[in-house]
């Protein structure tokens, strides 16, 4: 996608990432931006993943969700898969998170008022509230470590 707008510099050296770019890259108030310079000394902004900071923690988190229930389960940010357990990683790793069904089910991961991400395990029909209980647990857990 290319797409190129001017924007002036304010006083404060602050600039406006327009309206359209927002919603191309699903930028919301709150979302993290990561600011770079590459080596022609061009400015590079690309959103970024809170949940990439514990990515560690989450894969743990989905290695024990699958030993205990032998459920797929996926960590996801707001927009990708970041570690799957018990399903094809070549399938889903930083494929689009699946969208809400009867398929997953799905817990938000949030801190400081803010959408992380979320835990989703597959539903096979057979949950119960064990597992409910253990992905609540999870998705606080991983949202307190967001928070810190």
């Amino acid at each position: 996608m290319s797409c190129g707008m001017v924007r002036k510099v304010d006083e404060l050296g602050r600039v406006v990432i327009p309206k359209e770019m927002r919603r191309v890259l699903n930028i919301k108030t709150g979302s993290s931006i990561e600011m770079t310079i590459n080596d022609q000394n061009e400015v590079v902004l690309k959103k970024f993943s809170e949940m990439s900071n514990i990515l560690p923690y989450a894969e743990l988190v989905a290695d024990v969700l699958f030993d205990a229930f032998s459920l797929p389960c996926l960590v996801c940010d707001d927009e990708k898969v970041l570690c799957a357990k018990g399903v094809s990683k070549k399938e889903f790793l930083g494929k689009p998170r699946p969208s809400k069904s009867e398929k997953w089910l799905t817990y938000p991961v949030s801190f400081d008022g803010f959408g992380g991400g979320c835990l989703m395990i597959m539903n096979d029909n057979a949950v119960d509230k064990s597992v409910e209980k253990s992905l609540y647990i999870f998705s606080k857990f991983l949202g307190n470590l967001l928070s810190d």
